[in-house]
């Protein structure tokens, strides 16, 4: 009888099985000679891509390198930019992000091979490949990490075959940090002798750009960023804002007592020490709670004693009582405004108050330093700096002023520049007063009618003013003449004076954001924000731009908002977090299809000429 088989067919398969799983991947690499199939290998990455910066992170402002590695197996190489006829060329596909613009991607030098796949020599990538690009961080970016999502389409070939076009996703992360963080350049191996095509174009004429360049500066060091925005104070002083405090600079130290050309230079700069450790510390305030700067003149618990002082000490100048402050503060400083020291300094920083409203564009990018890093040290120095700058301008008229008070002082001529100076100053008192008492501003016009009463009423203070004697060495009855003299030059001369800062161009605004916007929208024209305050010198100085014949036409095609900041409120807060404003006058623009032109923002009074530069392209 026939044995039963114990050889299942189950046992034969596991069996075979476990030999080709156990079975050495070199030896089938040899039984492979005999036509047996080799074990599978794991699939070999044939190009890798990825992003590296040049530097280790980026500051708000500042133009950055950046480059996309390619690296290639042995043996495979992609088509270059631009490739052979016919053939796909390797391209990198920038994300659109709205902090950052991009600039011309520069793809390297192709070699040229034989490849007998593609039938003869044509432009290839092969080993190593970096394509490089410069960026720019806008000012407007926030702190924190930006993740850049990159594309990468290549066609990868050998010389027997070539693939079809593939698309690498990679991710770039970039660190954006204050600018009181250190930035250290990194991938130097990279970046060495890599090939850049141009920069992006950045905005010009803007708030934004000073703020890159102020970025760039504290990149470079701490010198200079001081010098940068000493410098800016500098250029700052030769605008309107400073005009109110020359007349109260020459008052100080023109009707002082007589001292010597260094002394009334130190007494100066004194004066100019006061005004800056005001501004210092108002800025560091401002920028801390997200005021915005200037904004405290429009307050009248600041302004009615501010313009007390100042209209105590325009009385004295013209002898109605002898200014003195209490022997126990300072061991009795002559009047506030003499030759004392501390005198001048008491001055300065109620000058300082004044000096409030002048932002230029430097100022706006060290206001956004100390907002958005809050470092509140940096910024005092930045701001004390930057109001020093603005003060060289009033210690040389000072210096200048005080040579008046160095001059005989018999006679007449010396009360009637004393009256004038205080007159002049009892103005500026006036002028401040407008800006706390809406009924003030209303009185001002810009008209021919306006001047002439303007001019008459002067010419007739001056008449029965008795400008050549001092209030306490008259009798009753003249004292009351000179008192209505007084008064209507006062009034003249603030007529005058505000009369001119005061312009009202004919165009039709808006004064609601929204609204605005929305109009644009539905008519499909360009929209512009113009944010102001009755307190901004430089936003009445644009009021003269738009009344220019050239300006007006262009801006009659335009939606025109005009916004008020003079007084805070819930609005003004909402339009300041949206807009990221720190200080006026803010000017921002909108195109036909609601997109907001953040390379044509303006910050600062600009000409006629230059702001239709800035309105040309706009759609």
């Amino acid at each position: 009888m026939k044995s039963k088989s114990v050889f299942h067919p189950h046992f034969l398969l596991c069996l075979i099985c476990a030999l080709y799983i156990g079975t050495p991947a070199a030896l089938w690499g040899q039984l492979s000679r005999f036509g047996l199939p080799k074990q599978d290998a794991k699939p070999v990455e044939i190009v890798t891509a990825h992003g590296v910066l040049s530097v280790n992170q980026v500051q708000p402002g500042s133009t950055f390198q950046m480059a996309i590695v390619m690296k290639f197996a042995p043996n495979w190489h992609a088509n270059a930019n631009p490739a052979g006829e016919g053939l796909i060329p390797t391209e990198v596909a920038l994300p659109d992000h709205a902090d950052l613009v991009f600039g011309e991607v520069a793809y390297p030098k192709a070699d040229v091979l034989e490849i007998a796949s593609l039938g003869g020599k044509v432009p290839v990538y092969h080993d190593e490949a970096v394509i490089g690009f410069q960026t720019t961080l806008l000012d407007s970016a926030p702190l924190g990490q930006i993740t850049l999502p990159f594309q990468l389409t290549y066609q990868a070939c050998n010389d027997e075959q070539c693939l079809l076009p593939k698309t690498i996703d990679f991710n770039v992360a970039i660190d954006v940090v204050g600018m009181d963080q250190p930035i250290q350049p990194i991938n130097d191996a990279i970046f060495a002798n890599l090939q850049l095509g141009s920069p992006p174009d950045k905005p010009s004429g803007t708030a934004t750009s000073e703020s890159g360049k102020f970025s760039q500066a504290l990149s470079q060091g701490y010198f200079w960023a001081f010098l940068f925005v000493f410098v800016g104070g500098i250029l700052t002083s030769f605008t309107p804002c400073v005009y109110p405090l020359i007349p109260i600079t020459v008052s100080v130290f023109g009707a002082g007592e007589s001292v010597g050309r260094l002394r009334s230079c130190l007494l100066s700069v004194t004066y100019v020490l006061g005004i800056a450790l005001t501004y210092a510390i108002l800025g560091v305030a401002v920028a801390s709670t997200g005021a915005v700067f200037g904004q405290i003149m429009a307050d009248p618990r600041v302004m009615l004693p501010v313009c007390g002082i100042l209209l105590a000490l325009g009385l004295s100048m013209l002898g109605v009582f002898e200014l003195r402050v209490p022997y126990a503060l300072q061991n009795r400083l002559n009047n506030v405004g003499g030759a004392g020291f501390a005198g001048a300094f008491a001055m300065g920083t109620v000058a300082g108050i004044i000096a409030a409203p002048c932002t230029g564009p430097a100022l706006g990018a060290v206001l956004s330093y100390v907002a958005t890093t809050e470092s509140v040290f940096l910024g005092f120095w930045l701001l004390l700096t930057y109001a020093l700058g603005m003060g060289l301008l009033f210690i040389v008229i000072g210096t200048f002023s005080g040579a008046i008070a160095a001059l005989p002082r018999s006679g007449g001529w010396m009360y009637i520049l004393e009256n004038i100076f205080g007159v002049a100053i009892i103005t500026v008192a006036l002028y401040f007063l407008k800006d706390a008492i809406p009924p003030l501003r209303a009185l001002l016009q810009n008209s021919t009618g306006f001047f002439v009463i303007a001019g008459v009423l002067v010419l007739a203070g001056v008449a029965l003013g008795k400008f050549s004697q001092r209030f306490k060495d008259l009798p009753r009855l003249v004292q009351l003449r000179k008192a209505v003299g007084v008064l209507l030059a006062v009034v003249g001369l603030y007529m005058f004076v505000g009369g001119l800062t005061t312009a009202e161009s004919d165009l039709v605004w808006i004064a609601d954001e929204v609204q605005g916007l929305e109009t644009g929208r539905r008519e499909s024209k360009p929209v512009m924000l113009d944010f102001y305050a009755t307190w901004c010198a430089a936003c009445n100085e644009l009021e003269h731009t738009y009344s220019d014949p050239a300006v007006k036409s262009k801006l009659s095609k335009f939606v025109n908002v005009k916004l008020d900041f003079t007084r805070n409120s819930d609005e003004v807060e909402r339009l300041k977090q949206k807009y990221g404003i720190v200080g006026l006058p803010v000017v921002i623009f909108f195109d036909s299809e609601g997109n907001q032109l953040t390379d044509k923002r303006l910050e600062k009074f600009v000409e006629p000429e230059e702001f239709l530069g800035l309105l040309a392209g706009i759609n």
